[in-house]
């Protein structure tokens, strides 16, 4: 079976073919497009389509569009409610919801010969879910999935059993992790759905004094699921400026918000493994990329094993949906290795660099080479095999640089580490 997996409607539009119940190629649309997350996550670009990797992951495999037997799309808009009744400030969330509806006839007119009958809508939240249980080398495991937001909910808990995926518990809007941390983002003085991580790093500077006060609105609810309910966060402290320095306080904010967030998912970790016993606990979902919350789970929780999908944030669901809609006819394999994107061989760059007149060496032992320059103070750019599925360098598209100096990277605040 022939499965090109989309993902479109919010942010980080991705796509991802399995063929034959095998994960053949998977990239955003942020590789191709240069736009760091393909968009942003408004409304008014919920029609976008991450063309450009679609059709590179067709290319991949000789495919045409007319050669898939389906298109799994990672969003299932039967399943939405208005902005209205989930309790969200979103007047324009109507026009998501009618382009998604019409994703079939969006998608046949951005692939050419594609039959907008052979889309197929997965929900979100099973989207992830499968991204991180069937492909996870673990035919048997616990998933927790938490984001923003998916049609109706933030949060999914469940058991895959043979990469059979039973649901155990949800969390319905508009309480939501995700939203939580995104709000924090915004507040202090950070572009939301984007700049997460530069609030997880400026917690290792804060003391959580204000976490008593944070715990009255987000908490566990002894049942599977939590509150987060929108917090007055000026009455922690005034909203940042953009642009602007930030003090002890917001640091102090940041950990706090960090601590409440960590809370409860070691309490949702610990009631999904009571209820499944199972040794081994898969992640997916934007949440699942905070890597410090992520090392708690695995330090303070049952489970021996900790499994996150390179990919968890919405990229992902492009390979979740596919591999979903696949596993309904064939066993699908788990996912070989998070370099699933581009690459060219020595001899595509060499014409690169000729046509570019830059001019180049080839030296006889590029780790020696790389290690008198990083020796030097010197910065490395390292560009290996294909690129990397998902936000994290994992050594196919990294800058290098001596760990005991500080270079300067980018443009960086001094608090955010260059890696994390």
């Amino acid at each position: 079976m022939r499965v090109l997996g989309i993902n479109a409607l919010i942010h980080d539009p991705a796509a991802a073919l399995v063929m034959d119940g095998r994960i053949v190629a998977a990239a955003e649309e942020e590789r191709f497009s240069r736009r760091k997350h393909g968009k942003r996550p408004i409304p008014f670009s919920a029609w976008e389509l991450p063309e450009l990797s679609a059709r590179w992951c067709l290319e991949q495999a000789g495919l045409t569009p007319s050669d898939l037997d389906a298109v799994a799309y990672s969003y299932d808009p039967e399943l939405a409610l208005s902005a209205e009744q989930l309790g969200l400030k979103d007047p324009w969330d109507h026009l998501r919801q009618g382009y998604a509806r019409r994703a079939p006839e969006f998608l046949a007119e951005a692939l050419p010969g594609l039959d907008p009958d052979k889309v197929r809508f997965v929900a979100h939240h099973v989207a992830h879910a499968a991204s991180a249980g069937q492909a996870a080398p673990y035919p048997d495991s616990a998933v927790l999935v938490l984001d923003g937001r998916g049609e109706c909910g933030s949060h999914l808990a469940g058991r895959y059993a043979n990469r059979e995926l039973t649901v155990l518990g949800s969390q319905s809007l508009p309480d939501s992790m995700g939203l939580f941390y995104e709000d924090l983002t915004q507040h202090l003085g950070f572009l939301r759905s984007s700049d997460e991580f530069k609030v997880m790093a400026l917690a290792s500077y804060g003391t959580q004094r204000f976490l008593d006060q944070l715990r009255q609105y987000v908490y566990l609810d002894g049942h599977g699921g939590f509150r987060a309910r929108p917090i007055p966060w000026g009455d922690t402290r005034r909203a940042a400026p953009e642009g602007g320095a930030w003090t002890q306080d917001y640091a102090d904010i940041a950990v706090s918000a960090q601590a409440c967030l960590e809370e409860v998912l070691l309490g949702l970790a610990r009631w999904l493994h009571d209820r499944t016993g199972e040794d081994v606990l898969t992640l997916a979902g934007g949440v699942a990329l905070n890597c410090v919350a992520n090392t708690r789970l695995y330090r303070e929780t049952p489970f021996r094993r900790v499994w996150v999908q390179p990919a968890a944030g919405d990229a992902g669901t492009a390979l979740g949906a596919a591999l979903h809609v696949a596993n309904q006819k064939e066993a699908v394999e788990a996912m070989p290795t998070a370099a699933l994107g581009r690459g060219w061989s020595d001899d595509d760059l060499r014409a690169w660099l000729e046509r570019a007149a830059v001019p180049y060496e080839e030296p006889d032992d590029i780790a020696e080479t790389v290690a008198a320059e990083l020796a030097g103070d010197g910065i490395v750019a390292w560009f290996q095999g294909r690129s990397e599925y998902g936000p994290r360098a994992l050594g196919h598209r990294s800058l290098l640089a001596h760990p005991g100096h500080a270079p300067t990277l980018a443009t960086r605040p001094t608090w955010n580490a260059s890696t994390p």
